[in-house]
């Protein structure tokens, strides 16, 4: 038999320690006598029995309690990855400072701002090198913000600065440009070095705004910004509400275009200049709104891209265009080396995923590799040099061609060509559109195709709509083109017809690379 002390009953510990407390002065809020044991109880009788007295384990249990409570409170107000105020406490003060401008006057501004590109860094880089980015962020916005203002992250890659005492917007156009001179310095992620930008959404409010509607014009405003390119700001205007609106049901639009089918390509050709015989296509998408009619991609591209659609899209097409070239190259004996060009997204170059895709479509239809060819923007491709060159590699170890497209429009560097080693140059329209009468071409476009021919590449001149356009450059060693004189976006029908020799006709508008 266990000559041990019996255990006194649950309640008749939690009497002892409530007495305890008591006896010692201090608050007992937290226990309930006859419940369950709560975190403060719990503490309490770990101690007592270990062998504290009730007295000094209701001291111990108090401070550790107020300790948790602290931990707690600042959990609810601060971001957890960055330490920064976190949005309840973001908006709590906002209320609050609202609330002061009905005594003191003035104004109040929300500066709202999102990462650009973010999406790309933690597809590419993980999850971990994302939360990395993240925290370093939150350490160079602080260096471009005011002791008086607060800077919170929202969430995800969003963060906001709270600019009290602001008479006019000034003050908070002077915090935008200082973050984004802030986030111009490059970020190591374990070994890759990122540079980031934001776009800016700015919107200032009086007692009659509330917390809520000032957060929501501040990021309409960044929306705005982001259309307008990485790394700008825009001051908010009470026409973007209803542009706004059309944002968000296009957002919803989007995702029942995937979901329903509402994608289809058309086809833009490649033509030789000497023989005038059609040589490849390029895949241009195209969205049949069940309301709108045909929606272009420049309208709703950026707008999937945001939402995290375009790979989803580009797996659709790039399966399909390998399909109709496979189809193509199989069914008409004079298109037996069709190529096939599709666009490749910034977030999709940063996808690991999108070796699987293009060798999953390229097994499917059975296209040669070289048939392939992948087209990217210099835009793309500097973002992050390292992680596009070794991305390139990967894809082009499956034997896939590289087109650089938009060569000379803004970003063009001769290493990008050495570095990146693409086989074809695209001569952009907006160069290819200087040609005049004259006897010669102007020096800049026969700049563009001697450092093609140089580098021995492939080069395809676009938007060629005139006989002497076509002139000029055939007499100047370009092999290929695309543009209206040839012939103008197919479906898959008139484009089968094409090579068959059929006519075609320049009914379409200019067309947009389809995301691969």
């Amino acid at each position: 038999m266990d000559d041990a002390p019996a255990r006194p009953p649950a309640r008749g510990l939690q009497i002892a320690v409530l007495s305890g407390v008591l006896a010692a002065g201090l608050a007992a809020a937290h226990v309930a006598v006859g419940s369950a044991a709560t975190g403060f109880e719990q503490v309490l009788l770990h101690l007592l029995v270990s062998g504290t007295t009730a007295a000094g384990a209701a001291a111990l249990a108090a401070g550790r309690v107020r300790r948790t409570e602290a931990d707690l409170a600042r959990l609810a107000f601060s971001d957890v990855l960055t330490g920064l105020a976190n949005r309840a406490l973001f908006t709590d003060r906002l209320e609050l400072a609202l609330r002061r401008t009905a005594r003191s006057g003035g104004e109040v501004a929300v500066v709202f701002l999102d990462l650009d590109g973010f999406k790309s860094v933690n597809d590419s880089l993980g999850h971990a090198a994302g939360d990395r980015l993240i925290r370093e962020v939150g350490r160079l916005l602080q260096s471009a913000v005011r002791t008086e203002d607060t800077l919170a992250r929202l969430g995800g890659d969003e963060f906001a600065i709270l600019v009290e005492r602001s008479p006019g917007v000034e003050e908070a156009i002077r915090i935008a440009e200082r973050v984004l001179a802030a986030l111009t310095v490059p970020v190591d992620l374990g070994g890759q070095r990122v540079t980031v930008s934001a776009s800016i959404g700015i919107a200032t409010g009086d007692v009659a705004a509330t917390a809520s509607s000032l957060l929501r014009d501040a990021d309409n405003a960044m929306y705005w910004a982001k259309g307008s390119g990485p790394g700008r700001y825009v001051v908010f205007n009470p026409q973007m509400r209803s542009a706004a609106a059309e944002r968000r049901q296009l957002e919803a639009d989007l995702w029942a275009a995937v979901a329903g089918g509402q994608f289809r390509l058309v086809y833009q050709p490649v033509v030789d200049l000497g023989s005038e015989r059609v040589t490849g296509f390029e895949a241009l998408l195209r969205w049949d709104h069940p309301t709108l009619g045909v929606v272009l991609p420049e309208r709703f591209l950026p707008v999937a891209e945001e939402i995290g659609l375009v790979p989803e899209i580009g797996r659709w097409v790039v399966g399909e265009a390998c399909a109709a070239a496979a189809a193509w190259r199989r069914d008409h004996p004079a298109a037996a080396d069709l190529s096939m060009a599709v666009n490749v997204s910034p977030s999709q170059l940063g996808s690991p995923g999108l070796l699987e895709v293009v060798r999953t479509a390229l097994e499917s239809s059975g296209l040669p590799p070289a048939a392939l060819v992948l087209e990217l923007t210099e835009s793309v491709l500097v973002r992050d040099p390292v992680l596009a060159a070794e991305r390139l590699h990967e894809l082009r170890s499956l034997g896939v061609r590289v087109a650089l497209d938009d060569f000379g429009t803004g970003y063009s560097s001769l290493s990008h060509l050495r570095q990146f080693a693409v086989d074809i140059l695209k001569i952009d329209r907006s160069f290819v559109s200087t040609i005049d009468d004259a006897e010669s071409m102007p020096a800049i476009l026969r700049g563009l195709i001697n450092l093609g021919h140089t580098l021995d590449l492939e080069i395809v001149a676009e938007g060629i709509e005139q006989e002497r356009q076509r002139t000029h450059l055939r007499d100047g060693q370009v092999a290929l083109a695309q543009g209206y004189l040839f012939a103008a976006p197919l479906d898959h029908t008139d484009a089968g017809l094409l090579l068959l020799g059929g006519a075609s006709t320049p009914t379409e508008g200019t067309g947009t690379a389809a995301p691969a």
